[in-house]
């Protein structure tokens, strides 16, 4: 006798509607996929931009103490001729949005930084004293304002302006403020009692005659603000004081 063979179940294939709303639930999850991908690459291109102005700004801060902190009134080479100038020369003027800015002088006990490539640096001849400023500066060819340093290798007998021979550095064209203040003394009330600190946002050492004063001829402390506009935008400050009077005040170099 035999014996039947069942023909194999036939393969069920999908019909249109499960077809339709398999495409639809696959577009469904690629959106969002893809929505959740660009949400996190946007957000970490916001705190990169964030981040690199954070830093810009604290390098910019860093450079400005450091050389700042390295300030020095030279007596001697102002007793040898009264048409030498030393020490700081602190004075506001208007920069972006006509706001107040400064734009500081000074004479620094520091390595030259502008003039790596001449042959007396490269041949060790530094003499460690420099005359610096900071400012910021419109220019005219780009149409934006500049955050700059400058520096003369040798001293000039004027603090204010710059020798032909001076070099002068962008540092950033992001910068929208850049004021330094400098305290005098602490101002006390009438019953004796700690008052407010004396800040000034100018300073002009009063060459010779700061010297027969019992006064120093710097500031005793020295307050920067800086303010620039990030990547993203948004508008970063950063506001620092030193210390200029470090025992002794006033080493004669």
């Amino acid at each position: 006798m035999s014996v039947p063979i069942n023909p194999p179940p036939r393969a069920r294939g999908f019909t249109l509607v499960e077809l339709v709303f398999s495409i639809v639930l696959l577009g469904l999850i690629t959106a969002l996929a893809y929505g959740a991908f660009f949400q996190a690459s946007n957000s970490a291109r916001s705190v990169q931009a964030s981040l690199s102005g954070e830093q810009e700004l604290r390098l910019l801060m860093k450079m400005v103490l450091d050389d700042l902190q390295a300030t020095r009134y030279l007596t001697k080479w102002v007793e040898a001729d009264e048409a030498h100038e030393s020490g700081m020369v602190a004075e506001q003027e208007l920069g972006p949005d006509n706001i107040e800015v400064s734009r500081i002088s000074f004479h620094a006990d520091r390595p030259t930084s502008l003039f790596q490539d001449t042959e007396e640096v490269r041949n060790g001849m530094d003499p460690h004293l420099h005359e610096l400023g900071y400012g910021l500066e419109f220019n005219t060819a780009e149409d934006v304002w500049q955050f700059v340093k400058r520096e003369d290798y040798y001293l000039s007998s004027n603090l204010r302006e710059a020798s032909q021979n001076g070099r002068q550095l962008v540092l950033s064209e992001s910068v929208t403020s850049f004021l330094v203040e400098f305290r005098l003394r602490e101002v006390q009330s009438a019953s004796g009692a700690q008052g407010q600190e004396d800040w000034t946002p100018v300073w002009d050492t009063e060459e010779v005659k700061c010297t027969k004063r019992e006064e120093s001829c710097l500031p005793r402390s020295i307050r920067v603000t800086l303010k620039l506009v990030g990547e993203d935008g948004r508008e970063l400050e950063d506001r620092q004081e030193i210390n200029l009077c470090v025992r002794p005040c006033n080493p004669e170099i």
